[in-house]
């Protein structure tokens, strides 16, 4: 019964698991062609079968022998780190910060919060997608930072509870940790009633989720895989610490039972099963389960399949997100570290050390990584340090400390992993590459000059995060991105729909659709120029666009032919505000049609005689840029504001419309100051 239920929860959720912290945007109500079916009543009824299949099976195995005395090491060199904070003032403060926010949760919280979890991609506001603030003291009542909107009630409350228990468990590693460092009583002390506490209480909660797989204290499989890490992570600095009794308890109540729980639901290469391979890998090291370790590290969608199969060759994770490529490191981080201190075989898992290398190629020349796909906007690598104090340890012959030393610049060393992994003391600061870069496996060109940068996305389809933007268009200009991506947000709002539509993306649409998911091709590359073509983005259209970057502007060359008449309309989005226009607008009707067109706001409507020159004035810093379009097919050209992200903010867009079988558009984009652009529009 056991392997059965087994099986089929696995082939169910391998079908319907959706990508880290979703269903597939528009979560949870959007369908679109890369989306699983609703299911039929059979198929829930069968689902439900196999849930008490799974239950009574975890139930069944809760009891487990007598543990290890020792597990051995997770890859942590307490001595380095107890070293550290007596010669390092920043280590120092490390421990300081990790003493006051255990004192502050334990004032707060006396123990974690029975009842229903829910999904932190809830947990924003409607309005304007900024993050809802989380008050401890109010759990009915939730804040949005910027337009001040309050939340109450499901499913916020119940993310408000999802938040208690990241609280506390952050609070527990870090007990742990500061236990392991000081021999401190009160530390473990913090440790073991909390574990104790989940162990008794673990069958108290219900098992529920709507999103990525199932959970039980937690929402999903997802978050209740990352808060098992982090106990399990918790449990191994304590583990010398405590009492036969108590560890059979932890692992028997609650260890054991849920790592089989998010076992049976992992069946696929995914960043979600990554982190399920990190929960089970850690609870079987701990519970001396031979089994648990060898599906965690060399199963058919273990630790070295993930990074084997999910890792493209030139770095990137193939779901095609800065964000979730960085998610997927730290899932692969506790589970690798702790299998290399014990030895095991990890051979095949090179790729590993290529994933760190590929965002210090992507970024941009203030250190901002493109928000591609179901990515953040504002990620910057120097807030990615914890990641690369990690690489740095692992490889500290390479030259990622001298990578680490450029991401810190000034700053001190911050956070949990300089302590635990980073080397010491850094070399010097090693600059980041200005050169040009293909990651042609996945897809990106990126031109760079002194004077600007522009991104251009051809690659093969990436899945649910996927937001099915051929040809999409990113340009860094005046030391920031000026023409973005806007990336995503918390996927349960409705803003979520415009973040990944195509009218919020810089390329071109046809028929006001949506592309199908699908792979475009390179056809040329060099340091200065991209050529690409969209794939079967639209039936019966093909889409090429060409880039010709040098110091002074962009040349931005697109094409589509068809053999029937459709309407391409061209999208640019600008960081700013238009300040001229050269031919003349008027007010004009709103969009009805979905896909993001609704949310193109104050419209303005002219027609173009060959072409039009648009002159923004830019956001967030001086600066100007200028965009000129040119055809020779008659067009018509829109004007109008639309959603950043956060939407609170606004963006400038144009949109230049074609009605034919084909067109042929040769835009270019100027970012010099006025009189240089002046001179440089008349020279052209």
């Amino acid at each position: 019964m056991q392997r059965t239920a087994t099986r089929r929860w696995a082939r169910w959720t391998s079908r319907t698991a959706c990508c880290a912290t979703r269903p597939p945007p528009n979560r949870p109500q959007r369908s679109s062609p890369d989306e699983s079916p609703v299911p039929s009543r059979k198929a829930s009824a069968m689902r439900r079968l196999w849930m008490i299949a799974l239950i009574l099976t975890v139930v069944a195995s809760s009891t487990w022998a007598s543990p290890p005395a020792d597990p051995g090491s997770r890859g942590v060199d307490w001595a380095q780190a107890r070293a550290k904070i007596e010669q390092f003032d920043w280590a120092k403060r490390i421990a300081r910060d990790m003493r006051q926010e255990i004192e502050r949760t334990r004032r707060q919280f006396v123990h974690p919060p029975l009842g229903l979890t829910g999904w932190w991609h809830h947990y924003y506001c409607a309005k304007d997608a900024h993050r809802l603030t989380f008050d401890p003291d109010k759990p009915t009542e939730h804040v949005c930072p910027a337009c001040g909107a309050v939340y109450s009630g499901p499913p916020y409350d119940d993310c408000w509870r999802s938040q208690v228990h990241a609280t506390i468990c952050r609070a527990v590693q870090y007990a742990a940790v500061l236990y392991r460092l000081t021999d401190e009583d009160t530390y473990l002390d913090y440790v073991r009633d909390i574990l104790l506490w989940y162990a008794d209480h673990y069958t108290d909660f219900e098992v529920h989720g709507e999103h990525a797989g199932k959970g039980r204290i937690r929402s999903q499989s997802l978050d209740e895989a990352t808060q098992l890490v982090t106990l399990a992570q918790a449990c191994w600095d304590a583990w010398p610490a405590l009492s036969q009794a108590d560890r059979e308890r932890i692992l028997n109540g609650y260890f054991v039972p849920d790592a089989r729980f998010i076992h049976a639901q992992t069946g696929a290469i995914h960043n979600i099963h990554s982190w399920h391979n990190a929960a089970v890998g850690l609870v079987g090291m701990l519970a001396g389960d031979a089994s648990l370790i060898e599906q965690a590290v060399d199963g058919p969608f273990g630790l070295k399949q993930q990074i084997a199969k999910g890792t493209r060759e030139d770095g990137f994770w193939y779901e095609g997100s800065v964000g979730y490529h960085f998610y997927t490191i730290r899932s692969l981080e506790p589970l690798y570290l702790a299998a290399r201190a014990r030895g095991l075989d990890l051979s095949g898992t090179e790729k590993f050390e290529r994933m760190y290398r590929a965002p210090l190629r992507m970024a941009f020349p203030n250190g901002e990584l493109p928000a591609n796909n179901d990515g953040w906007p504002g990620t910057n690598l120097s807030g990615m340090t914890p990641y690369y104090e990690v690489a740095a340890g692992l490889w500290p012959q390479s030259d990622l400390p001298a990578y680490l030393a450029t991401l810190y610049g000034s700053r001190s060393r911050t956070g949990l992993d300089a302590l635990l992994y980073g080397p010491v003391p850094l070399p010097p600061a090693k600059p980041l590459g200005a050169d040009s870069v293909l990651f042609e496996d996945s897809g990106i060109a990126i031109l760079r000059n002194a004077a600007a940068n522009a991104y251009l996305k051809f690659g093969p389809y990436g899945g649910g995060h996927d937001h099915r933007d051929r040809l999409n268009l990113i340009v860094f200009a005046h030391g920031r991105v000026v023409i973005p991506d806007i990336g995503t947000s918390g996927y349960g709002i409705g803003l979520n729909r415009w973040f990944r539509s195509p009218a919020a993306h810089n390329l071109l649409v046809v028929d006001g659709g949506v592309q199908a998911p699908c792979s475009g091709e390179l056809l040329a590359y060099a340091a200065d120029r991209v050529h690409a073509v969209a794939g079967p983005a639209y039936r019966g259209v093909k889409i090429e666009r060409e880039l010709h970057l040098d110091d002074e502007a962009l040349a931005d060359h697109v094409t589509a032919r068809a053999d029937a008449e459709h309407t391409y309309d061209l999208f640019y989005h600008v960081r700013g505000t238009l300040a001229k226009c050269s031919v003349p607008l008027a007010p004009a009707e709103p969009f009805t049609q979905g896909v993001g067109y609704d949310m193109l706001q104050t419209l303005r409507r002219g027609r173009g005689d060959g072409q039009v020159r648009l002159e923004f004035t830019l956001r967030d810093g001086p600066g100007r840029l200028v965009l000129a379009c040119r055809s020779e097919t008659p067009f018509e050209v829109y004007t109008g504001t639309c959603p950043d992200n956060p939407a609170d903010q606004q963006m400038a867009f144009v949109m230049v419309r074609v009605r034919a079988q084909a067109v042929t558009w040769k835009n270019s984009l100027l970012w010099a100051d006025e009189s240089q652009t002046t001179q440089a529009r008349q020279a052209r």
